[in-house]
């Protein structure tokens, strides 16, 4: 594929990008410089519930990209025939704030097959390119305002590179905050949080509104459903998980931990299921976190830690 640099320079002159994509990419991989068509594929399906292999799948792109790979492999091996019939690569991107997207692979596409679930569409072999591997989640893009479209064509739509970074963690290894709906943490991703500078979006975040969350256990499926109520927010009870090697002094939690001091380092995860005001009072916390309760079922012995 031959990029028209006369084009390239005046995008790079009108929008103020001092390189593009476009530009990182090019004489890594020679089958790649030569592909006749190329996609730009920014993911960020806003739907709460998503069809993957005929199967219903909640969460966001981003999370599943993050903690489901396979799955979110299978959302996108499932295109549009029209769009994808002659595709000999994709560009893909993860959005993120705003219009910005997060680089996360270039794919060749091989077999196609009519989707069996839907009559419009192909499912696609798509192998990742290894030649890419080192670019892969470090470099942020501006998709554009004007046109945000999520799959677009590499040789003509040009994207400025607004930052190339360390990628889903910073160099001291705490995770990029998202958003609130987004946060999922380990146990060690929690302890980099807490231990954060303060000038950390984290802290920001976590201090300025209280929440109902929740604490699964990946060993067996267990929940534990928590609320944050007072000034210091979703920071000032979570901080005290890290203090206490994950218990935070709940007695259920503690007992698990008694046999092994390290099974929260290695097995929990701490997640925000609903934002609450910094005002909010331990009465109103409450009551929202016994929804929760229900809705998880982790009151039962067999699906929860919860005692009350």
């Amino acid at each position: 594929m031959k990029i028209d640099e006369t084009k390239l320079d005046a995008f790079k002159q009108q929008s103020g990008a001092i390189v593009t994509i476009q530009e990182i990419l090019r004489g890594r991989d020679a089958d790649f410089d030569s592909a006749k068509t190329i996609r730009l594929v920014r993911h960020a399906d806003n739907r709460k519930v998503k069809l993957i292999e005929g199967q219903e799948v909640h969460g966001t792109l981003y999370n599943l990209y993050r903690y489901q790979k396979e799955t979110f492999l299978k959302y996108q091996k499932e295109q549009n025939r029209k769009r994808f019939e002659n595709v000999d690569y994709i560009v893909a991107f993860i959005g993120e704030k705003g219009t910005t997207a997060r680089f996360v692979g270039v794919y060749k596409v091989g077999k196609k097959i009519p989707s069996p679930y839907s009559a419009d569409d192909i499912i696609c072999d798509m192998d990742i390119v290894d030649a890419f591997e080192p670019l892969t989640h470090r470099i942020v893009i501006e998709w554009g305002k004007s046109t945000v479209t999520w799959c677009q064509d590499y040789e003509i739509q040009f994207k400025s590179v607004i930052r190339i970074d360390d990628g889903f963690e910073d160099g001291e290894g705490v995770p990029r905050f998202m958003s609130y709906a987004d946060t999922i943490l380990s146990f060690s991703q929690l302890e980099a949080v807490i231990n954060s500078p303060l000038d950390n979006p984290w802290q920001t975040a976590l201090r300025s509104v209280n929440c109902i969350y929740v604490i699964s256990d990946l060993n067996n499926g267990k929940h534990y459903v928590g609320s944050t109520y007072g000034e210091k927010g979703i920071w000032g009870r979570w901080e005290s998980y890290i203090n206490t090697n994950g218990h935070g002094d709940n007695k259920a939690l503690a007992e698990v931990l008694k046999e092994d001091p390290n099974y929260a380092r290695k097995h929990f995860q701490w997640s925000i299921l609903e934002v609450l005001p910094l005002n909010i009072t331990p009465d109103q916390a409450v009551d929202r976190e016994n929804i929760y309760k229900q809705k998880l079922m982790s009151r039962h012995r067999l699906t929860g830690y919860n005692e009350n």
